[in-house]
């Protein structure tokens, strides 16, 4: 057995695993020893297999998989014995038809995508603003309007006013307005009261039933992510579509207000936390502040984020990710196409150094999650689901069941791991830059939160394949 490493540069290699004889006769032929005492075959007394018939039959199929192992073992044993920081996984060499022949010396290449070599710098010498989100008075109106109107009645009309909400279907049309063949459409909402843009509210004004308008829908959303979920389109494709939609009005419907009062109340604060329109406000002021804390974070986090990736600028084996994101996409259950690639590999890039310097800040700074805590979060998180349905108090051992059971799903787990890192991250973030507290509207912090991402279903396919 010869294992040796090449390095192309200092972000590409190339591993050779050369397999002779020597290496794989041995424990080929224990197996087949093993198999022909098993066998059982007309002409021969039971475990009387002659080896050579036990090896005609079997031989290349025990051969290929022991060949399989071995590779495997030595491949990860060199990876792990000279601690190479890899991206993705080895990628074999194409191959002509492998010829399996006992007495033939294999030879099996492998690249290998290394992570970047860097360290990672941040002090109070950094400064970040963190956002304090105004809970006012028009935010709350706006919220109480708007569980109002959730629970209030509803009744189909034939024509829009400006209280009206469109059920629709917006169709992708071309250059000239008309509908693109078998082009995209999405079934959505237009709350008419919501649309922020005077001129495209106007439009929607009078509208009836089963009438069709060209809009932009960019007008009667708010940000990428509400007109993302609007059109059914990732937000890294946005732009690869019309500004110009049509939309149909499919129906219309008329909301009457729920009245202030102990029946809605209940139904959005639950029974009894609030006996008045007083109470009511003043809860649903102090649930906003919560919310709108964890909001600020996020902004802040991502904030953080972008400055570490545009600071660092870390070089990534570019041309080796994309043929692994080609080739473990090509088994995905939705494929990962060289479209996919060519359109989206620039935000994918971002997402992986954001990745790679994240690991290396944990490493560094032996930032970890234990399984007990893993444990401990779980059965919290089933507390609280408990005390949403009113039950304020479980059994221990019904507790100590119900958490054995989530935690046999490894991508529930996984779930819950990225969270508690997250939380150990922020606080490691908050506790090495300085912060800077800036109070803004709720809608002045909407414009700022509501820049791109960059993130569509090809980091939704890809995400499950990043093991760092």
């Amino acid at each position: 057995m010869n294992v040796t490493q090449e390095n192309i540069d200092e972000l590409n290699a190339r591993v050779k695993i050369e397999i002779g004889p020597e290496d794989y006769e041995g424990p080929v032929t224990k197996i087949l020893n093993d198999y022909r005492k098993k066998m059982t075959l007309q002409g021969f007394r039971p475990g009387k297999v002659p080896f050579g018939v036990a090896k005609k039959m079997y031989g290349k199929a025990v051969l290929a998989e022991e060949l399989n192992k071995m590779l495997s073992e030595n491949l990860n044993g060199h990876i792990r014995g000279n601690e190479l920081d890899i991206l993705g996984q080895p990628l074999p060499n194409d191959q002509d038809d492998l010829s399996l022949d006992f007495n033939h010396k294999y030879e099996f290449t492998y690249e290998v995508g290394l992570a970047p070599k860097f360290t990672v710098d941040l002090s109070p010498k950094d400064k970040f603003n963190k956002y304090k989100i105004a809970v006012d008075k028009d935010l709350i109106d706006k919220y109480v309007r708007d569980f109002q109107r959730r629970f209030g009645k509803s009744e189909e009309v034939d024509v829009v006013t400006e209280k009206d909400m469109i059920y629709g279907t917006f169709h992708e049309v071309d250059k000239s307005g008309e509908k693109v063949k078998g082009g995209k459409h999405n079934h959505s909402t237009v709350v008419v009261e919501y649309v922020e843009n005077k001129d495209a509210k106007k439009k929607l004004i009078g509208l009836k039933l089963g009438e069709e308008l060209l809009v932009e829908p960019s007008k009667l959303s708010k940000g990428d992510a509400d007109l993302s979920a609007m059109l059914g389109v990732p937000v890294a494709e946005i732009n690869d579509y019309p500004k110009q939609w049509s939309l149909t009005v499919d129906t219309i419907y008329q909301i009457e207000p729920h009245p202030l009062d102990q029946e809605l109340f209940d139904q959005v604060l639950g029974a009894g936390a609030a006996s008045n329109e007083e109470e009511f406000r003043a809860k649903i002021s102090a649930d906003l502040e919560k919310q709108l804390l964890n909001d600020s974070d996020k902004k802040l986090r991502r904030d953080i984020s972008d400055k570490l990736i545009d600071k660092l600028e870390l070089q990534l084996p570019d041309e080796f990710l994309k043929k692994w994101l080609l080739f473990n996409g090509a088994n995905a259950e939705k494929p990962i196409t060289q479209a996919d690639i060519d359109r989206e590999y620039a935000d994918y890039r971002r997402y992986m150094q954001l990745q790679i310097i994240e690991s290396n800040i944990a490493k560094t700074n032996d930032i970890k999650v234990e399984f007990p805590e893993i444990q401990e979060r779980v059965k919290a998180n089933i507390k609280t689901q408990f005390a949403s349905f009113g039950q304020q108090e479980i059994d221990d051992k019904m507790l100590d069941q119900f958490a054995q059971n989530f935690l046999q799903k490894e991508e529930e787990v996984r779930k819950v791991y990225d969270q508690l890192l997250d939380e150990k991250l922020m606080a490691f973030y908050k506790g090495n830059v300085k912060l800077q507290e800036k109070e803004v509207s709720f809608d002045e912090f909407v414009k700022l939160a509501s820049a791109k991402q960059g993130k569509g279903n090809f980091l939704d396919q890809v995400s499950n394949l990043l093991k760092f």
